[in-house]
């Protein structure tokens, strides 16, 4: 459903997908407003009013309701296949974007047919930026911890890289929709790395911008809905991609190095009392299984089910 009317001339269409989202929403729609586009929601089977404020406070929005929580790419391709822009962002709804980084992402596009997909830096509340990208998941980027895999490159860009957090992602909607857009194979995390990997794979570049920025608060959704199961969920994405690039093979390789590199690090947590015992074996136990279970994505965490629906 829609609660908004066609735009008649659009240039860039901006596609945000919401889950629980009331506490932030309005101030990302507020900010992302302008001449010649068109906003569209994207409601996971939110319960915590977000429909309704989209529909009684930002009435020049297309909202788009699902029943139930499909997930971040199905949800987002529903917004892409809806879109008219020539331009297609994606844009996170706890993320406050600025108008400099969407002229300067435009530019990109415009000036570089080459450049298929543009990201930009992410700072948090405190002003810092945040560290958003990332080589290709693979056997040697594991055996690096995840704090020294991601990175946030400075001076002025663009710069070409494998891939980047993908609270931003600006591409043009015709070369998304030949690529068939996210890949919905992934619920949550690492639906961004596939996407990059696929833009690659056609011959145009990813590009990151350091001298241009948005703040984003961070995983919100994620970390509302899985809690300390997070780190886990992002593994087991992780492992979804490395075999659908590597194979079956490599990707049990990887599992059994994981299997025991975890395995040790939660038994030395847990001798030594630290609370991240319970994280790496965890992650244990996705390497040994090969994966989650689709239906762990669904449930509530432990830490967040007594205040679920509440904005």
């Amino acid at each position: 459903m829609s609660t908004a009317s066609q735009p008649a001339d659009v240039e860039l269409s901006v596609v945000v997908v919401s889950w629980n989202g009331a506490a932030y929403l309005g101030a990302c729609l507020n900010a992302v407003r302008g001449a010649g586009r068109e906003l569209i929601v994207v409601d996971n089977g939110s319960r915590d009013g977000s429909t309704a404020l989209v529909r009684e406070r930002h009435g020049d929005v297309r909202l788009l309701v699902n029943d139930a929580n499909l997930g971040y790419a199905r949800a987002a391709n529903r917004g892409l296949r809806a879109a008219h822009g020539r331009y297609v962002l994606f844009l996170n709804p706890d993320a406050i974007v600025s108008e400099e980084a969407i002229a300067a992402a435009r530019a990109v596009l415009d000036d570089r047919p080459g450049v298929g997909l543009v990201g930009v830096a992410q700072r948090g509340r405190n002003g810092s930026v945040i560290p958003t990208v990332e080589p290709f998941f693979s056997l040697a980027a594991l055996r690096r911890p995840s704090h020294r895999r991601v990175s946030a490159p400075g001076g002025e860009g663009p710069v070409e890289i494998d891939w980047c957090h993908g609270a931003f992602f600006l591409g043009r909607r015709e070369e998304l929709l030949a690529l068939g857009g996210y890949d919905e194979r992934y619920f949550l995390y690492a639906e961004d790395m596939d996407l990059c990997f696929r833009v690659h794979e056609s011959g145009k570049s990813v590009v990151y911008l350091p001298q241009v920025s948005i703040l984003h608060e961070g995983n919100a959704a994620g970390s509302k809905l899985l809690g300390e199961r997070r780190a886990a969920a992002i593994f087991a994405s992780q492992l979804a991609f490395h075999r659908r690039v590597h194979g079956v093979a490599a990707t049990a390789l990887l599992r059994a190095v994981a299997t025991l590199a975890f395995g040790a690090r939660a038994l030395a947590y847990r001798v030594s009392g630290s609370p991240l015992a319970e994280r790496y074996a965890a992650l244990a136990a996705v390497a040994l299984r090969g994966g989650i279970a689709a239906d762990a994505f669904l449930r509530p965490s432990a830490a967040s089910a007594a205040t679920m629906g509440k904005p």
